[in-house]
């Protein structure tokens, strides 16, 4: 094993095992204004609600929450912020993907439509997300998801769907990834894969987490032509995925195609809250009303949050 390959493991496994939530700033600075947040791509495999409400430096407003089902209960009662549940699947036989836990109630791939239905009636779910389809060979086209895009429209809630990278070499056991998924397809992450969903489904609410990246024409090209597709950051800030120039690159492409108002901020790892944030407030290519944009107004449009929600300093 090169010395890379094994930093590059042993990142991995902090940022998928829950490294504690900083800031980025270094130590003995002086505090700043604390900066308002909605981070649209948290995992309750990787994070806790104590890691979120010790967050220094960052006011986080709201997050959208993907979990599994006995996960959002525990949360329910255990975080105080603001936060959207979601419900992220499919799942091998009804196992977590990162985590050996249970998805659902039940041993199925995906969930009961049903049973959704009610969950989301109730308002103990309010969104589906992170769809991984990817992960297990499966196009968004797929009939079996048929259903659950069908559900989230009827319902007006918002879907969050994975579209591109997943851990580097996840096919292959023994690689840099410590998961594998052997059937991962980056063939099945291009954005326009989702455009017969759009298309069958116009007033879907669709977030395609980590950008679509690194297929910029086919997002771009997405967000062109369907009004109600936004897109979060997630794994593109973590450098250990995406160098921080190709990430910057990507970005400003997005935004200088005429997409700020859609780009939303999210970490996926809960060590790149801080430095992700960082990274929008440094980037000297984006104006200070698209640096907010990103980091809280777009996702409280896109969630239909009130809008004092991104008001202000720390609540």
């Amino acid at each position: 094993m090169t010395r890379q390959t094994s930093r590059l493991m042993t990142v991995m496994v902090l940022a998928l095992g829950g490294a504690a939530l900083t800031s980025g700033r270094p130590s003995g600075q002086a505090s700043q204004p604390a900066v308002p947040v909605i981070d649209m791509h948290v995992h309750t495999t990787n994070t806790t609600p104590a890691a979120l409400e010790s967050l220094a430096g960052i006011s986080l407003r709201y997050v959208f929450l993907a979990g599994l089902a006995a996960d959002l209960r525990e949360w329910a009662t255990s975080y105080h912020g603001g936060y959207v549940p979601a419900l992220g699947f499919p799942c091998a036989d009804g196992r977590a993907p990162f985590v050996p836990r249970a998805c659902f109630d039940t041993p199925t791939d995906l969930p009961d439509v049903n049973w959704l239905r009610g969950e989301l009636q109730s308002g103990r779910l309010k969104a589906l997300g992170e769809l991984i389809p990817e992960y297990f060979g499966m196009s968004p086209q797929d009939a079996r998801l048929e259903p659950y895009w069908a559900l989230a429209e009827e319902l007006d809630v918002p879907v969050s769907i994975h579209m591109g990278p997943g851990p580097p070499g996840t096919a292959y056991a023994g690689g840099i990834s410590p998961v594998t998924f052997p059937a991962f397809k980056m063939t099945l992450g291009d954005p326009l894969l989702l455009e017969d969903v759009l298309l069958r489904h116009k007033r879907l609410r669709l977030n395609v987490a980590h950008a679509g990246w690194p297929r910029l024409e086919s997002m771009q090209a997405l967000l062109y032509a369907h009004p109600n597709v936004y897109v979060d950051l997630g794994a593109l800030t973590a450098e250990f995925m995406v160098p921080r120039a190709a990430y910057y690159s990507y970005l400003r492409a997005l935004v200088e195609a005429g997409f700020a108002k859609r780009i939303m901020f999210g970490s996926d790892f809960p060590a790149q809250v801080g430095p992700g944030v960082n990274a929008i407030l440094a980037a000297t290519f984006l104006t200070d009303e698209q640096k907010a944009d990103i980091l809280c107004e777009n996702a409280a449009r896109f969630l239909r949050l009130p809008v004092a929600t991104c008001a202000g300093e720390a609540r």
